[in-house]
This record gives structure tokens, sequence and C-alpha cells, in this order.
């Protein structure tokens, strides 16, 4: 196994701003991670999630729902959720204009895809909770064959 680099939230932020889209990023308590792009059947799943999702949550008035919006869980922990449903009451402790959003949304929804490891999922939840997620069940939709 290699040696990582680890970076600062900072230096995160320049990364993002002088990549200008063209790439997606997350950090891992410091480590830079290159997200890769979706495959079609990931698209096609966190699409059904997340138009269930917020057709449920406009018809009730219970909050906000995003799709890969960036969220700063920590000092060095940038995560970008497939999905994230934001509930009324916590809307206004974020800052909309800004990326990443600070603070971790009340449910985080991950579409897990074949490549995926299951240490690194475990890790994302843990991440999640521990920044606050107050779901009580993590959201973890598997992308199989089917």
């Amino acid at each position: 196994m290699g040696a990582t680099t680890k970076i600062s939230f900072e230096e995160f932020l320049k990364l993002q701003d002088a990549d200008e889209g063209t790439a997606s990023y997350e950090l891992d308590e410091g480590e830079l991670l290159l997200t890769p792009s979706p495959t079609g059947r990931h698209n096609i799943v966190r699409y059904r999630l997340r138009r269930v999702l917020t057709d449920f949550v406009a018809k009730n008035h219970l909050g906000l729902v995003l799709d890969e919006t960036d969220f700063r869980l920590s000092e060095n922990t940038v995560r970008k959720p497939d999905a994230a449903f934001i509930a009324k009451p916590r809307i206004k402790s974020f800052d909309f204009d800004r990326s990443p959003l600070e603070g971790a949304p009340t449910l985080a929804i991950e579409v897990i895809s074949p490549s995926n490891l299951a240490q690194d999922t475990v890790k994302k939840v843990r991440q999640y909770r521990a920044a606050g997620c107050l779901a009580r069940l993590s959201w973890v939709a598997i992308c199989g064959n089917t």
C-alpha cells in the first residue's frame, strides 16, 4: 500500500476553484479523493431515490432535498452524498450560497456500486453520523445488475 499525501481544507478549496468543476473530489480526513463519474445505472438509482424523496418531502413540507452537494463534515472531511435531506428546522443553519455546506445533512444517501468497498462505505456512514447526521438509519442503496 502506497503512502498518501494529506492536504488541508484550504488546499482542497483552492484545488476545487482551480479545477472549475471538471473533476469531482471529496476530502477524506485530509486525503484527497477523485470521485469517478457515476455509471448510468448509478444515476438511474440516484434519480429515482431523489425524486421519490423530493415528492414526499415537498408534499409534507418537511424541508429540502439536494443531490451531489458538498458537505463539510469536519475540519478536513468533505463528502458529497448522492442525495441529502435537510429537515426544515435545520435549513436556517446552512448558507446555500457557499460550497461546501458547513455541517451534516439530516439524512445522507449513498448509492453503492459494485466497485465500492464495504470499509469505505462504513467509514462514510461513520463520518456522517459523527458530524451530526440525525437520521437514525443510514440509507445505502445498492446499485446492482438487476
